[in-house]
């Protein structure tokens, strides 16, 4: 190849990297986009089982930054919280539920959805439960931390429909 035809080679793979950069660089800035920290005040309160009153005992509590679990006196609130983008669903999906995972950087004990059924005003949680199977190091560090939270028997919401209520601010 002569250096002409050389100089156009180069000048292209250059091109082509500088559009790949700015692509990648555009992605990174749309998906932080759309995931954010800071939980909407729609779905910040308090929420109970559908069939309790509220002032049931047993309940969520939910800030900006954190989920708390209530049962009586047991409590445990979990920060790191991630709002979910719209990739968490189908790439079709048009509605209007929305997903609350904590602890993100971690081992997300607990994650929320919002608008269950298409309806507003109505919440499920999810525990994440101990993991079976061939021992890792991340596998033995994530199921020794879900093991010690034991949410599920601490307080009676997994894949419970919830209710918000009006006006009560949750305790921080």
């Amino acid at each position: 190849m002569d250096h002409l035809g050389l100089n156009v080679v180069r000048k292209f793979y250059r091109a082509s990297a500088i559009c790949l950069l700015a692509a990648l660089g555009g992605i990174i800035y749309v998906s932080d986009a759309v995931a954010q920290k800071a939980v909407p005040a729609e779905f910040q309160g308090r929420w109970v089982p559908g069939k309790a009153s509220c002032e049931s005992p047993v309940a969520v509590e939910i800030t900006a930054d954190r989920l708390a679990l209530v049962n009586g006196k047991d409590r445990e609130a979990l920060g790191d919280i991630e709002m979910a983008g719209p990739g968490y669903f189908a790439p079709d999906y048009r509605g209007i539920m929305a997903v609350l995972i904590t602890q993100f950087s971690g081992q997300q004990p607990v994650s929320a959805s919002f608008s269950v059924g298409e309806k507003k005003g109505v919440a499920q949680l999810d525990f994440a439960p101990v993991q079976p199977g061939k021992s890792t190091p991340q596998s033995n560090a994530y199921n020794a931390h879900i093991s010690k939270l034991n949410l599920a028997k601490r307080f009676p919401l997994n894949k419970v429909s919830l209710k918000k209520c009006a006006g009560a601010a949750p305790a921080r």
